[in-house]
C-alpha cells in the first residue's frame, strides 16, 4: 500500500501457494526458484508477495537463528513481504485437501497459534516504509461442519488473537491485521454474512482495529455476487478490508435447446475434476433460487432436468486471470467480476488494500491448460501480474517505474 493513489508494479504480488512447500527448506528453495523467477521476468528490482508459510514452516521459524536467516533470505531476493497466506494450515497439494483446508478451523487452538505466529513473523520481516500487514485466514470454518458451539469457542479466540496482535502493535510499532476470507459453503460466505458479523463484532471487541476481510473476488463471482455492488456496501459499513485475491472463478453456460451441446458441454466441464481442491458449484435457476452442489461431481451428477433450469453453472476453480475462454466457448472466466473490481478502485482512489494475485490451481488444471514445465507456469504467473498491471494503468492506478537490479539495501 502507498500514500500516493494507485500501486506500482512492485506492490502486485501472488500468492506462493500454487507452490508446494511442506517445510522451511520447501519455502526457502520456492522463493529462491520461483519467486525470483517471476520478478525476473517481470523486470522487477523487488515485488511485494503473499507468501503461504505452512504451520511446519512457521514452526521452525520460531528459531531466532532460522529466522534471521529467512529474513535475510528475503532481502537477496528482492522480497518484500507485506502479505500472508494463513489459510492453509498443512499439506495443501498432496492428497485430497478437499474441505480439510478449513481445518484446523478457528475453534480449534492450533488455529490461533499458527496465526499469532505467522503474525510475529510478518512484523519482523515488513519493509520499513510499510507499517501495516496483512494475513488472510479462513472464514472461520465449514458451515456443513459448523454449530454454536463452535461459533462461541472461535468468538472466544478471535479475542485472544486481537488482544494479542494488539500488543504485537505495540511492542513492534507493525500493525498487523488477520482478514477472515469469504468463501463459498464457509460460515462467512457472502457480504451479507461479513456485514452482520463485522458489525457486531466491533461492539464486542476492544481491539477489533486488527479484524478484517479478505475480499477473493473469483469467491464472491461464484455466489453470483456484483463487486462493484458489494465492495461499495463494505465501505459504506466502515467493514475494513485489507486485502483483494486477485483471482478468476470458472463460469459454464449451459445451452437451453439444444440438450446434445449441453452434454459436449458437461463433458469438457467434466475435465475440470480433480481429486485435490474442493470446487464448490452455485446456480440460479429461472426463479432467481440460488442452487449449491458442495463439490463439481455432485453438480455434474445432479438431475439433467435440474441443470435445464439453470442457464449457467458458476465454480470454484481458480483458473488464469487472462484466459476468457476454456475448452469451449461455453466455459470462461468470471473477468467481469476482476473489472468491476477495478472499476471501484479507480472510483475509490483512497481505497488501497493489498492486491494480491491467487491462482493456486495451475498445477490442476486440465491437461490441454494446464503448464508442462516450471518455466511455463513461472511465465503464466508472469502474464497474469501484467494482465493486472494493464487494467490498473487502463484505470490511472499504476505508476512508477522499475528496471531490474540488485535489491537496494533498505528494501527490506
Amino acid at each position: 500500500m502507498s500514500a500516493e493513489a494507485g500501486w506500482n508494479a512492485a506492490q502486485v504480488g501472488y500468492c506462493s501457494n500454487v507452490h508446494p512447500a511442506r517445510n522451511l527448506a520447501d519455502l526457502q528453495a520456492s522463493i529462491q526458484q520461483h519467486f525470483q523467477g517471476v520478478r525476473r521476468q517481470r523486470g522487477l528490482a523487488v515485488q511485494d508477495s503473499g507468501l503461504w508459510i505452512s504451520a511446519q514452516a512457521a514452526n521452525e521459524l520460531q528459531q531466532p537463528a532460522a529466522r534471521e536467516a529467512f529474513l535475510g533470505l528475503l532481502h537477496d531476493c528482492g522480497l518484500r513481504l507485506t502479505s500472508l497466506n494463513g489459510f492453509p494450515y498443512g499439506q495443501f497439494h498432496q492428497g485430497a485437501v478437499k474441505a480439510e483446508v478449513y481445518r484446523p478451523t478457528w475453534a480449534e487452538p492450533q488455529r490461533l497459534e499458527y496465526s499469532l505466529q505467522l503474525a510475529e513473523l510478518l512484523a519482523a520481516a515488513l519493509p520499513l516504509d510499510c507499517p501495516l500487514g496483512v494475513i488472510s485466514s479462513v472464514p472461520l470454518g465449514y458451515a456443513a461442519h459448523w454449530d454454536a458451539a463452535q461459533q462461541q469457542q472461535a468468538e472466544a479466540q478471535l479475542l485472544q488473537l486481537t488482544a494479542g496482535l494488539a500488543s504485537l502493535h505495540r511492542r513492534s510499532g507493525k500493525k498487523i491485521l488477520l482478514c477472515l476470507e469469504m468463501e463459498p459453503d464457509c460460515v462467512l460466505e457472502n457480504t451479507d454474512q461479513a456485514i452482520a458479523f463485522f458489525q457486531r463484532w466491533k461492539t464486542c471487541d476492544p481491539h477489533h482495529q486488527y479484524l478484517a476481510l479478505c475480499f477473493d473476488v473469483c469467491h464472491q463471482a461464484v455466489v453470483f455476487e456484483d463487486c462493484y455492488q458489494s465492495l461499495q456496501r463494505l465501505l459504506q459499513a466502515r467493514i475494513p478490508v485489507g486485502k483483494i485475491q486477485l483471482s478468476n472463478a470458472l463460469i459454464c453456460h449451459l445451452p437451453e435447446a439444444d440438450s446434445q451441446r449441453r452434454q459436449q458441454v458437461l463433458q469438457a466441464l467434466g475435465s475440470f475434476v480433480e481429486a485435490t481442491y474442493l470446487h464448490q458449484v452455485k446456480a440460479r435457476d429461472r426463479a432467481g433460487q440460488l442452487l449449491a452442489w458442495a463439490d463439481l461431481p455432485k453438480a455434474l451428477q445432479a438431475a439433467q432436468p435440474q441443470q435445464g433450469h439453470c442457464p449457467e453453472l458458476r465454480i470454484h476453480f481458480h483458473v488464469p486471470l487472462f484466459s476468457e475462454q476454456f475448452l469451449l466457448p461455453e466455459l470462461h472466466g468470471s473477468q467481469q467480476a476482476l473489472l468491476r473490481t477495478f472499476d471501484f478502485l479507480a472510483a475509490h482512489p483512497q481505497f488501497q488494500p493489498v492486491l494480491e494475485v491467487e491462482t493456486y490451481s495451475w498445477n490442476v488444471l486440465p491437461g490441454a491448460l494446464r503448464p508442462d514445465t516450471e518455466q511455463a507456469l513461472l511465465h503464466g504467473i508472469a502474464a497474469e501480474l501484467q494482465w493486472v498491471e494493464a487494467q490498473l494503468r487502463q484505470r490511472h492506478l499504476l505508476h512508477g517505474q522499475a528496471s531490474l537490479m540488485e535489491a537496494p539495501a533498505h528494501a527490506l
